[in-house]
Formats: C-alpha cells, sequence, structure tokens
C-alpha cells in the first residue's frame, strides 16, 4: 500500500516499556513524515484510551503503527471503535514496515526528522511499575463464560447483559496477567506483556494445559473467598 499526501500515521511509542526500540519509531516517523504523511507519536495508546477515549476515534480513522494487531484492534474495539488499519511494530523490522508504504529510510535525507522524533520519544515519561497495564477483550474469541470476572481479585470486570466487560482498567494489578492464563478461549490480551499469545501475538511462547489453568481457576477462587471472609470480619467489627 503506497502513502498518500497527508495520511494520518499515528505510532505508539510505549514509552514506559521497552519492546519497541526508541530509535526504531524515530526511524519509521522521519521516513513516514519526509513523505508527506501527517505523522503523530503518542506515548502509550493503551493509556490514551483510558484517559482521553475521545481522541481515540481520529487515530482509528488512519493508520496505527503499534504492537499485534489483535491486541491493537481488541483496544480499539473496547471503545467501540474500529481501526482503519494496524501495522505491527512489535514484530516487523523498519524496513519490512516502511515497505508496506513503499517507502525506504534514509539515514541522511531523514536524519533531521529522526534527530527531532527521537528527542520527543526520549522526553516522554517512564512510569515504572504505573504505566497503563490492564486487560482487553478479543470479543472474536471471547464466549462470556465469566471466568476471568469470577477469578480476579481486583474488580477489573463486570458482566452486563451476560456479557464479560473490562470496566475498571485502572483497578488491575501492574504486571499480573494471571487471568488470561486461564482464560480458556484465551482471549484475554495484556498488550504490554513478554510472551505470545497473551500480548496478542500469534506465537505460543506460553501455553497451560486444562489442568493447569482449573488448579489456578480454584487457587484464585478460594483466595476470592477468603478475601470475602475478611471483608464480612472487618464489617462485623466496624458494626460493633
Amino acid at each position: 500500500m503506497q502513502t498518500t499526501q497527508n495520511t494520518p500515521v499515528t505510532l505508539c511509542a510505549c514509552a514506559s516499556r521497552t519492546f519497541i526500540p526508541k530509535e526504531k519509531v524515530a526511524e519509521l516517523a522521519a521516513a513516514l513524515k519526509n513523505a508527506g504523511c501527517n505523522v503523530a507519536i503518542e506515548a502509550d495508546l493503551c493509556k490514551k484510551a483510558v484517559e482521553s477515549p475521545a481522541a481515540m476515534a481520529a487515530i482509528a480513522g488512519g493508520t496505527v503503527l503499534a504492537c499485534h494487531p489483535r491486541a491493537v484492534a481488541s483496544l480499539f474495539a473496547w471503545l467501540g471503535l474500529e481501526a482503519k488499519r494496524i501495522e505491527n511494530m512489535r514484530e516487523q523490522s523498519r524496513d519490512e514496515l516502511l515497505s508496506q508504504f513503499g517507502l525506504s529510510f534514509s539515514a541522511e535525507k531523514d536524519a533531521a526528522e529522526k534527530a527531532a522524533f527521537l528527542k520527543k520519544i526520549e522526553e516522554f515519561p517512564v512510569e515504572s511499575g504505573t504505566d497503563a497495564w490492564f486487560p482487553v477483550l478479543d470479543k472474536a474469541r471471547c464466549v462470556d463464560c465469566g471466568k476471568c470476572h469470577d477469578f480476579c481479585l481486583f474488580g477489573v470486570y463486570t458482566i452486563e447483559n451476560k456479557q464479560v466487560k473490562v470496566a475498571q482498567p485502572h483497578k488491575c494489578k501492574n504486571n499480573c496477567p494471571a487471568c488470561a492464563r486461564m482464560c480458556p478461549s484465551r482471549a484475554i490480551i495484556f498488550s504490554k506483556y513478554e510472551k505470545s499469545p497473551i500480548n496478542g501475538g500469534t506465537a505460543e511462547e506460553e501455553t497451560f494445559t486444562p489442568e493447569e489453568m482449573d488448579k489456578m481457576y480454584r487457587a484464585r477462587l478460594q483466595m476470592r473467598l477468603q478475601q470475602r471472609r475478611a471483608s464480612v470480619s472487618l464489617l462485623k467489627k466496624d458494626g460493633e
């Protein structure tokens, strides 16, 4: 697919993580801008989705360069949006990505723009341990079994009209992908996780047997039961 003048392109730097190199993002942005694209770099699209969901509609109308397409598509779908075009910066090389636009990177021609974009990326705040970590659901896979709702200790999920929803993303515990590990249909995605398929990738880098998932599920239900008993005990104590 060739570029056209003023094509809107948004790149996600995922500034608080390291799986997409800063130089790669800057070089892609530079080549695209010099080709006439309307380029914007976001510090973190996951954070943007939570804090400025209305702004995501305009982004969805253009091309998005971010992580695994299944993860990005599910993020937009969570907001009731459909991204027009998604390219995978997490797996594809700079040259592979630019070839999708009929472009290539020039160290000489694109140097100034690269430096400017790199400076911007390096100025993004790094929120170690507090960045936007939360699940999204791949509704093409989700069967609304409710196990994630039962499993989660933090109230991230709700069930409305027999459908599971991510209702309280800010309550998710950073770097905890436990609910995704026991999802029977592998519908839960944490885009910032390092291994596929939990991060939305297609590779089978981390798998669990049905027996292991059942064991995790039962152990977490026991923890929830203990949690509820403790809450009831506190309420009784306060009411004395």
